[in-house]
Order: C-alpha cells, then sequence, then structure tokens
C-alpha cells in the first residue's frame, strides 16, 4: 500500500522524450497496461528541475565529519530511543525471524525518515518521470521504477499521481523504492496488506527482510576499527565501495591485522574522512549488507553508529 497525498498534478507532454515513449510501448506490449490510460497517467505528471538538483547534490557526497553530524545527535538518538521502547516487541520478533538486531533496524530507520516523522512530500510519479526522462545518467534504472510504481498502483486501484514520498521516488517509512517495495516488503502484522507509510510494523519487518536478503547474517561483526597509520601496500587496498573481496590473509600480507572473531570470510578495507586525515577500518559481510540499502559507506557508517548509540542510551 502506499501513502495517499494531495498534490495537484501538473500536465507534461511525455511525447517529448523518447525514453518515456519507449516505456510506454513496453508496458503495454509486455504488461498489458491499457495505451490511452497509461498516456493519460504520463501526462499528469511533471518534470521537476529540482528533483535533478536534489540528485546532484546528495548528503552522502559530504566527507564523513560533516555527514555523520547530520544524521547521528542527542535528538536522534532520543527518539531512538523512545521508537525502540514503543516497538519492542515488534522488534524483538523481527530480530529472531531475519537475524537483525533492533538498534540496526530502528538507526537505519532513523536516518532515513527520523523515525517515520519525514517521508517526504513529494509526488512519486513527478520524481521518476523526471529522472526517467531527464538524468540520463540513471535514466534506465528509473525507468524501470517507473514501471514497476505504474503497475503497482494499477495492481491496487490507488492514483499514480496521489503518491507522495522523496525527490528520488522512495516511500514510506523506511524509504523503499518502489521495486523493493514490490519485492521485499511484508506483511509483519498479519493484517492483509504490506502498508510502510502507516504501519511501522511492517516497515520494522520489511527492513529486517531486506537486510537477510541482501546477505545480514545473524551474530556476524558488522565492522573493526584499524590502528593507523596504514602501510602503502595496504592502503593500495583501501576500496571507495564497501563489497567485501578481501581475505584475512590477503590483509596480513599488507600489515593489516584483523580480529577475525565473528567476521566474514570476506571483508573490505575503507576509509571515512575525518578533520584531520582519514581513518580506516574494516567492513565485513554486514556491514556490506547495509550499503545494499544505499550504497554509501558514509551511510552505512552513520547507521552503524546511530545503533551504537541508541543502545547505549536506552540500556538502565
Amino acid at each position: 500500500m502506499f501513502f495517499i497525498g494531495c498534490d495537484a498534478a501538473h500536465a507534461v507532454d511525455f511525447r517529448r522524450y523518447p525514453v518515456l515513449l519507449e516505456l510506454a510501448d513496453k508496458m503495454v506490449r509486455e504488461d498489458g497496461y491499457p495505451r490511452a490510460q497509461l498516456e493519460a497517467v504520463l501526462g499528469e505528471a511533471a518534470i521537476d528541475p529540482s528533483v535533478t538538483r536534489a540528485m546532484d547534490r546528495q548528503y552522502e557526497a559530504l566527507p564523513w565529519y560533516k555527514y555523520r553530524e547530520r544524521f547521528i545527535n542527542d535528538e536522534r538518538v532520543r527518539k531512538g530511543v523512545a521508537y525502540w521502547n514503543r516497538h519492542e516487541a515488534v522488534l524483538r520478533r523481527a530480530a529472531r525471524e531475519y537475524g537483525v538486531p533492533p538498534a540496526v533496524v530502528v538507526a537505519l530507520i532513523g536516518v532515513e525518515t527520523h523515525f517515520g516523522t519525514r517521508m517526504g512530500g513529494r509526488r512519486v510519479l513527478d520524481s521518476l518521470v523526471t529522472l526517467a526522462a531527464e538524468y540520463p545518467r540513471r535514466s534506465a534504472y528509473f525507468s524501470r521504477e517507473l514501471r514497476v510504481f505504474l503497475n503497482t498502483a494499477r495492481a491496487e486501484n490507488i492514483a499514480p499521481g496521489s503518491v507522495t514520498g522523496s525527490f528520488a521516488g522512495a516511500i514510506g517509512i523506511p524509504q523503499f523504492m518502489p521495486s523493493s517495495y514490490q519485492e521485499y516488503a511484508v506483511d509483519f502484522n498479519r493484517n492483509g496488506r504490506r502498508d510502510l507509510v502507516n504501519e511501522s510494523e511492517d516497515a520494522i519487518g520489511s527492513v529486517g527482510n531486506y537486510l537477510k536478503r541482501h546477505g545480514w547474517t545473524g551474530g556476524q561483526a558488522i565492522f573493526a576499527p584499524l590502528r593507523e597509520p596504514l602501510s602503502a601496500a595496504a592502503a593500495s587496498l583501501v576500496s571507495k565501495r564497501a563489497k567485501p573481496t578481501l581475505t584475512a590473509a590477503q590483509l596480513a600480507e599488507a600489515g593489516v591485522t584483523v580480529d577475525t572473531a565473528g567476521a566474514s570470510t570476506r571483508m573490505a578495507l575503507l576509509r571515512l574522512r575525518e578533520q584531520q586525515g582519514y581513518r580506516h577500518f574494516i567492513g565485513f559481510g554486514n556491514f556490506y549488507a547495509i550499503t545494499r540499502y544505499n550504497p554509501s559507506v558514509n551511510y552505512a557508517m552513520a547507521v552503524v553508529e546511530l545503533s551504537r548509540r541508541i543502545s547505549r542510551e536506552r540500556r538502565p
């Protein structure tokens, strides 16, 4: 289920955009979407230049020390503790079923939407049409998301123009893109619908399901700090992405000693930009699972650090 908003739609001549014409032909041919209905929906969309501008100035591009300030603070920690207390039973059940600790689920929701209080007020239709049509670098991706969104809205008998979310088209408490909503959302409160906007139970279960499906292993470590500075050989192994490709033996050859207790067999050597140079650490498989939600190393570490602060604050 999607959030039903009330923003007014603005017409756009989608025929000016070959990518939208190609998408419409494919959906009529392969999905059985009635052409007249589809053209009417696309004709309601607005091309919003602010969406593409937002794509090019995302917080993840900030250095870690500035990024951290935006997502880890006393207020968010207090709200995280309150959210955990409010949904303690559901979080425990999600931990049993998916192996993801409550603190990680709470922190991820805290980073995404300030615990469901900031889910975005843009029309998802406008965002996805804009990004498919006027953001060439990722046009193919957003075209696929637009297709899933329109087909899902039609199946659920929801007016596409009534759904609101983020500038990138993400929806609900955990900010799932349409394809993730379709694939990973769960009816965790068993009321017959998957509602990630109005039902925290479904959001909590869906985050747990998403992380598990993307490789989260219950009881496994998430990361390990390293002693500084690194050797030149070790520095050459630093990656910008968290995909675990290195073994402990490879790291040892470069002079990096890793505590492998509870670690994944493969790992990544990563860094964060501090005010004075870089801080290096080892990301294990569970750290990578968080980056499958958002590929930014900054993002994943924000979730981890916030989860730890919430856990410490919540302890009696």
